[in-house]
């Protein structure tokens, strides 16, 4: 195994908690952008609400469904391009935001597809 199974929990538990600190340290700047951070924070806590196993199924859809990949799959496209963004118009806190947000999401699909 590449990996212990505790160093991909805390792995995990970085990409949940971390994007939201920086969203946070971004939305504290006077020149923020409301409409890319509000996105972002929108799907930094849908991406935490899956940490609850019973909002999980509400929120995501319920395991193996086409929902749940489709929401894990939209939400790391916009994550990616969001974070694109930002990087170009150098809005750094939130760009590194999205790009730790777009691995989660990517980790969660990994998990999905596999467990």
């Amino acid at each position: 195994m590449l990996i212990s199974r505790d160093a991909l929990i805390y792995l995990i538990y970085a990409c949940l908690l971390f994007p939201l600190l920086l969203l946070a340290i971004a939305w504290s700047r006077s020149n923020r952008l409301p409409v890319e951070f509000s996105i972002l924070s929108l799907s930094a806590v849908l991406f935490l609400s899956g940490a609850i196993r019973s909002l999980k199924p509400t929120l995501w859809g319920r395991d193996y469904s086409h929902r749940v990949f489709t929401t894990i799959v939209f939400n790391l496209l916009v994550a990616t391009v969001l974070g694109l963004y930002l990087a170009v118009k150098r809005r750094w806190f939130a760009a590194i935001a999205a790009v730790i947000l777009a691995f989660g999401w990517l980790l969660a699909w990994a998990i999905n597809s596999v467990v």
